[in-house]
């Protein structure tokens, strides 16, 4: 797990009916998860929970080596008080770096920023699945769904100054797709002016069943 949004631990409880398997997160989303008995439901005798630390490598298959680190983010929206801090670094917003057979790859869902030292440890990675949530910042606001502009949010939008299409143009990586979509995000309309956009800056859209060759 790479975050204590809704929108990250959710689909947890679908794999409920006592499907063994082993969640790996930090102890910051582990403790979140912990203080929901609603997850109680994924039972401790069938799902191990698997602590990890930012920069510590762990393995969880042979020969796929994973390495988490901080992006700059804030808490899940579940967790927020009065004052929320955006763009602060630590276990609860994460990334993943995935390396096997000789290849790299960067998973970041969730991200506000796009600092000099993230683009530092992406560069040259075969493969980057970066935060695609919204294309504009005020996009939500734009369309009266929400009062919140997506780095109020947490996330970095696709377009303007400081969003990712322009702050990873020089980046050389094999390839940049973006997850992790909103609804309102005009790219996933193939054809759309904003998806134009997005293919012809070296950039994919991911997809419901998309399988990655490296």
């Amino acid at each position: 797990m790479t975050s204590a949004d809704v929108d990250h631990i959710a689909g947890l409880l679908t794999l409920r009916e006592r499907q063994r398997f082993e969640l790996y997160a930090t102890g910051a989303i582990l403790s979140a998860l912990a203080a929901n008995p609603i997850f109680s439901a994924l039972a401790h005798d069938c799902v191990t929970r698997r602590p990890i630390e930012l920069e510590r490598p762990f393995e969880p298959a042979p020969g796929l080596v994973f390495s988490a680190f901080a992006t700059p983010g804030k808490v899940a929206l579940w967790q927020e008080g009065e004052s929320v801090e955006i763009g602060g670094e630590g276990e609860g917003t994460i990334g993943l770096e995935m390396r096997a057979g000789g290849k790299r790859a960067f998973y970041s869902p969730a991200c506000v920023e796009v600092t000099s030292a993230l683009k530092a440890r992406i560069a040259g990675a075969d493969a980057l699945m970066f935060d695609g949530t919204t294309f504009l910042d005020g996009e939500l606001i734009d369309l009266g769904l929400s009062s919140k502009s997506a780095r109020r949010m947490g996330h970095v939008p696709m377009s303007g100054s400081g969003g990712s299409i322009a702050a990873f143009a020089d980046l050389p990586v094999g390839r940049k797709i973006f997850v992790h979509f909103n609804n309102s995000n005009p790219v996933l309309v193939e054809g759309s002016p904003e998806r134009r956009r997005v293919e012809e800056a070296g950039w994919e859209v991911a997809y419901d069943g998309m399988e990655i060759a490296l």
